[in-house]
């Protein structure tokens, strides 16, 4: 009889689920994407932007969404919309406009582009070194962009998007590896600019620490930091990635105890495959309904 049960049980979780996905994928609309090419005012790059509304998006009515910003978007924003396409037949998260960002660049200057961009200071030892790792000619990679990156991002990405999406006042921020210091880099120099932080794999070692001599920095003239942040680092990694980040996410915690902030280390994840996992949980950590 308990067998039998089960069985009717699991036919009607089955149905419903069958109706649900029906629902999510025939009567709402697909998710709409579209590309943008943003010149900067400040490093004089290009930049593409690739843009995935909320199912149900209408210029005719009066909602408006939070956006989250994804970087390193030649690589991430498939990710993001498969992502949201999933957790959306739950309903799992909010409606959030996903912004993902990257060099206008050619496969071959990508690794350049983003290494300018997200490095907070000029290192050329680092630069000769990530040029032999690489197998990129010398004087390929000049680390120290990240500020003006961030004006751009502050002057024109932003702007633009709110000029032509119909957008609220809450904007979140998603980087990995370089892109998880940017990040992090944001938070400590203009945290005001996101109300959302993603650092996922954040490259703590950059410039012998410079990420915690930031924070250290920071909170002797910021007695108040009010943000979310998920913090993340595959486990497969190693010490010298897990630490770093466990330590910079405990020094938050304890320099602002009523911060907002979600630490967490994947196990079984190294560097590259840590990216699904942590894509996936920053929607769910920053964005659950």
């Amino acid at each position: 009889m308990k067998t039998k049960t089960n069985l009717i049980l699991g036919i009607i979780f089955l149905f419903n689920a069958v109706l649900a996905y029906g629902q999510n994928f025939s009567s709402s609309p697909i998710l709409i994407t579209s590309e943008h090419i943003i010149q900067s005012s400040c490093n004089h790059k290009a930049y593409r932007l690739n843009i995935s509304l909320p199912k149900n998006y209408a210029n005719t009515d009066t909602v408006h969404y939070p956006v989250l910003y994804v970087l390193d978007g030649s690589y991430n924003f498939t990710t993001f919309f498969a992502i949201r396409q999933v957790l959306d037949l739950g309903n799992e998260v909010q409606n959030v406009i996903i912004v993902a960002i990257d060099g206008n660049v050619s496969e071959a200057d990508w690794m350049a582009n983003r290494f300018n961009d997200f490095t907070p200071s000029a290192n050329p030892k680092q630069d000769s070194l990530w040029s032999k790792i690489f197998n990129l000619p010398l004087g390929k990679l000049k680390s120290g962009g990240a500020s003006l990156f961030l004006t751009t991002i502050q002057q024109d990405i932003i702007p633009y998007i709110e000029r032509n999406y119909k957008t609220n006042t809450s904007r979140g921020l998603f980087g990995h590896s370089l892109g998880g210091l940017f990040t992090g880099y944001c938070l400590l120099t203009k945290p005001a600019l996101f109300q959302n932080y993603a650092i996922n794999s954040p490259s703590m070692w950059w410039n012998k620490g410079e990420l915690m001599t930031l924070e250290n920095l920071f909170v002797k003239q910021s007695p108040s930091l009010s943000a979310h942040i998920f913090i993340s680092v595959g486990a497969l990694e190693g010490n010298p990635m897990v630490q770093p980040v466990g330590a910079f996410a405990d020094t938050l915690k304890n320099h602002y105890p009523n911060l907002k902030i979600t630490s967490h280390v994947f196990e079984n994840e190294t560097h590259l495959s840590v990216v699904a996992a942590a894509s996936s949980w920053t929607l769910k950590v920053l964005y659950s309904r």
